[in-house]
Order: structure tokens, then C-alpha cells, then sequence
């Protein structure tokens, strides 16, 4: 498993729009901030904006607010907001069409599986369990 900068980038702009006192942020304000290209930290916005957790206003003193308040956004909603919902894991099924006893082979690979599962699960709820204003919290 492996996650992208755009969910720590999120973290980060959360943090940021969280203590401007609900004053919208543009988003070249942002990008300058993380130095990331405008265009980049757009499509990560949008997600944000998709999942409900940001929501952008469109006028001249318009840019990005908090669609909720941080207690009420977790790290697992942003993380799902930029890496999505599915499994870590997808089976191909390979070994099946290379080793022979098949049932054997997929006895086995049921069981990795579910272990992948048992790790994703444990993973999320980590997640879970923080909030953005947790990371807000100075303690």
C-alpha cells in the first residue's frame, strides 16, 4: 500500500482552513503555500469538495471552506476523499493459471486475503478515530 501526498496535502489545507475562522482561502493562496502547481491542488480540492468535506464558493471573495467542522471530519473520510473506498488489495488470480491444485491455491489465497482485509480494516479504524481537530489540538 502505498498513499499519495495529495492526502497529506488535504491534512494540511483542512488544518490550514480550520483556523481561518471560516474565511474562504483561494485556491492560488493554497498552491503558494504548499508550492504545488494550481492546477494539482484543484483536482484535490475537488475531491474534497465531492466527498463534502470542503466547499467552494464561487465569487470574487469566494475560494475553499470547511463544508463541516473539524471534529466531524475524520482522517479516514480525507483519506478516502483523495485515495478512495476499494481494498488495498485486488487478487489476479495468477497463481491459479501457473501452480497446479487449484484449491490449494486459492485456500491460500483466501487466506492472504483476509488478511490484507484484517490490516485494511485495522488501518481504517485508526483513521477513524482522529479528527482534524485533533491535529488542532496542542497538547
Amino acid at each position: 500500500m502505498k498513499m499519495s501526498i495529495g492526502v497529506e496535502q488535504s491534512l494540511v489545507i483542512l488544518v490550514l482552513l480550520s483556523i481561518n475562522d471560516n474565511q474562504p482561502i483561494k485556491s492560488r493562496v493554497l498552491s503558494h503555500k504548499l508550492d504545488v502547481s494550481d492546477s494539482y491542488l484543484k483536482k484535490t480540492m475537488r475531491k474534497l469538495v465531492v466527498a463534502e468535506i470542503v466547499e467552494a464558493i464561487a465569487s470574487k471573495d469566494g475560494g475553499y471552506i470547511l463544508a463541516r467542522p473539524p471534529k466531524d471530519i475524520t482522517l479516514l473520510d480525507v483519506y478516502e476523499a483523495i485515495e478512495g473506498s476499494e481494498s488495498f488489495s485486488q487478487s489476479t488470480k495468477l497463481a491459479g493459471r501457473v501452480f497446479g491444485s487449484k484449491e490449494m491455491i486459492e485456500a491460500r489465497a483466501n487466506e492472504v486475503s483476509a488478511r490484507i482485509r484484517l490490516a485494511e480494516n485495522r488501518f481504517k479504524d485508526v483513521l477513524k478515530q482522529s479528527t482534524i481537530q485533533d491535529l488542532l489540538s496542542s497538547d
